[in-house]
């Protein structure tokens, strides 16, 4: 039994969306108590991070279902999905 999707599912399933520069949110996990959220820095980098996580001069100060709140010198950036 094979495992691969084939062609017509996969391109109907898949949306391609380009990933903006710096901080990118690629997923948001975990309970309502203890979110978590998938992020690539500008280096590429992959890092998994929560409230309080530092990111650089930034610090995330909150996460929602699909977005998160960056704090840097009193001001707060709200990064989403793409």
């Amino acid at each position: 039994m094979a495992n691969s999707t084939p062609p017509q599912v996969a391109s109907s399933a898949t949306t391609q969306a380009p990933l903006p520069r710096g901080i990118a949110l690629l997923g948001v996990r975990g309970s309502d108590r203890e979110p978590r959220a998938l992020v690539r820095l500008p280096d590429g980098k992959v890092v998994t991070v929560g409230i309080g996580t530092q990111i650089g001069s930034q610090k995330v100060m909150a996460i929602d279902k699909d977005r998160i709140a960056l704090s840097k010198g009193g001001s707060a950036e709200w990064i989403a999905l793409p």
